[in-house]
């Protein structure tokens, strides 16, 4: 978009965790400043190299490590794009607990250090909830194996949760263990014409009180984000005709019948 500039001479990526400790050792002991870069779907800017620090590109730790379909624990090193991930899991009846626009580039480590939400946060919560372990990398080199797959785990501190949000600042996540819940068997979607923001409040209030639990994400759009849609990207159209803002709510659930 144009927003940030970044600016650096030498671009890593590493394959393994043993990689990333070991250029982050390396660079510790000189005090080289590195930046951890996932997707590059980040409009914080976040990931850019803005004083020519060294960038660590993850996109080669790129491997599903296991999926254990009675739990539905996904462990993946933190390069694999999230679209990737979802569909390994829905051939194996199973969705990732997020979902966002830029699920097609964005990675799960990135996903983490941001603490995304994305659509599905209505129906299965942050990945504070979602996450239950990751291997991360200190700024020393130390490697941080919190790779634990328990849905229940009170054996101490939870230390994973810090590196939820962090954006590399406490370290690199290399690995992440989160919980897929099950693929529903139906999806449905609804996408309303509001005469004002009031009224698509009202549609939040109502939908939570008359779907309850298989309520799956409600979406509010402008009238100036509908037109940058319908300008930018061909063949788009406004399904509907309206002066006010629109709401899209979506419901998933067992069967046809329960949406």
């Amino acid at each position: 978009m144009g927003k940030y500039v970044g600016q650096s001479k030498l671009a890593l990526k590493p394959s393994t965790t043993e990689e990333v400790s070991q250029v982050l050792a390396y660079c510790s002991l000189r005090r080289l400043a590195v930046v951890p870069q996932g997707g590059n779907t980040g409009l914080v800017g976040g990931s850019v190299p803005v004083f020519d620090e060294i960038v660590l590109n993850m996109s080669s730790m790129n491997k599903i490590l296991s999926f254990d379909e009675v739990s539905g624990v996904l462990v993946a090193q933190a390069g694999c794009i999230l679209q990737t991930l979802d569909d390994y899991v829905s051939q194996r009846g199973h969705i990732m607990p997020l979902d966002l626009g830029a699920k097609g580039s964005c990675q799960i480590g990135g996903n983490l250090s941001t603490n995304a939400g994305g659509l599905r946060l209505l129906r299965y919560g942050s990945l504070h909830g979602t996450v239950l372990g990751v291997e991360a990398v200190l700024p020393d080199g130390t490697v941080l194996d919190l790779l634990r797959q328990l849905r229940k785990d009170n054996t101490g501190f939870d230390l994973k949760q810090l590196f939820i949000g962090s954006e590399g600042s406490l370290g690199v996540v290399t690995a992440v263990a989160i919980q897929c819940p099950p693929k529903p068997a139906s999806v449905q979607l609804a996408f309303l014409s509001c005469p004002s923001f009031q009224a698509v409040q009202q549609v939040l209030l109502k939908a939570k009180q008359s779907l309850g639990e298989i309520l799956s994400a409600v979406e509010f759009l402008d009238q100036e984000s509908m037109h940058m849609v319908t300008k930018h990207l061909d063949g788009v159209k406004n399904p509907l005709q309206q002066t006010g803002p629109a709401a899209a709510a979506g419901v998933s659930g067992s069967s046809s019948s329960s949406s």
